[in-house]
């Protein structure tokens, strides 16, 4: 199952958010059935190189409707081609920020591991273009740190590995037991033991639940059982650093479910 106890010190974070992530979802959702159009000739306008108006059309839908994904990412797109580079890296900044709003709405409505293709194929495009313009806000950064190059082509592969399962033509994600051919692990980095945890004498298991992509990432990490002092996240970060070959099932690449367990002990 996909449905996962949250650490208690999230528990506040996310109700607090689930109704922003609401009113993004129904935003979208309204927006596919009656306004899809809208952006449609700004997108015509600039694939022909007409920048100047694209960026007019979309800006105009960007201030009416600040949830506008879409029309985010083509603005950033626009606005980079006309040499509006610090204008352009922050409308994919907040196309990749909607993006994973939308994406983390769609998860929290997972209750079954059947669930996650359902719940995301709606919004393949969407979750796609928010993961370009994650990889766009990076390459239009300059100099950026070691730290926020990490989060940032971590973001773009989530957001494009969660566009991939999305896709209709994929198997989806499937249990470890129906797998051909199970991911073979190339690197598997171990967590830090924190200072605090240290001092605590804290000590036991986490244990996480997480999507090994197509693409060879280690996506949609969920807590099963934490452990306090920081070594969780730490736990999630060595998760998400693994390096693998993509699980087979006839032939093809799929995603795949797995648990993943960190020991932590005093030395």
């Amino acid at each position: 199952m996909f449905a996962f106890r949250q650490p208690r010190l999230l528990t506040v974070a996310l109700l607090t958010m689930a109704f922003v992530f609401g009113s993004l979802v129904s935003l979208n959702a309204q927006r596919t059935i009656s306004t899809a159009d809208e952006v449609a000739p700004a997108i015509a306008l600039y694939n022909r190189g007409q920048y100047g108006e694209s960026i007019r059309i979309l800006r105009e839908l960007v201030t009416r409707d600040k949830t506008y994904l879409t029309a985010w990412h083509y603005l950033g797109l626009a606005l980079a081609s006309n040499s509006q580079l610090d204008d352009a890296r922050k409308a994919h900044e907040k196309a990749a920020r909607l993006g994973e709003m939308l994406l983390q709405s769609q998860l929290n409505l997972v209750q079954r591991d059947e669930d996650v293709k359902r719940l995301l194929s709606p919004w393949r495009r969407e979750l796609t273009e928010a993961g370009e313009s994650a990889a766009k806000f990076l390459a239009l950064s300059v100099k950026p740190s070691k730290s926020k190059t990490e989060e940032w082509s971590a973001r773009s592969n989530s957001l494009l590995g969660f566009a991939d399962i999305a896709n209709e033509q994929t198997a989806g994600v499937i249990d470890v037991k129906d797998a051909d051919v199970k991911p073979r692990i190339l690197t598997k980095p171990e967590p830090l033991y924190t200072e605090e945890a240290r001092r605590n004498g804290v000590q036991g298991m986490v244990v996480l639940k997480a999507i090994f992509a197509t693409n060879g990432r280690v996506l949609g990490i969920r807590v099963v059982k934490g452990l306090p002092d920081g070594l969780t996240g730490e736990a999630i970060r060595a998760a998400s650093r693994i390096k693998f070959i993509p699980a087979l099932k006839d032939g093809k690449p799929v995603a795949m479910f797995s648990q993943l367990e960190y020991t932590f002990g005093i030395n």
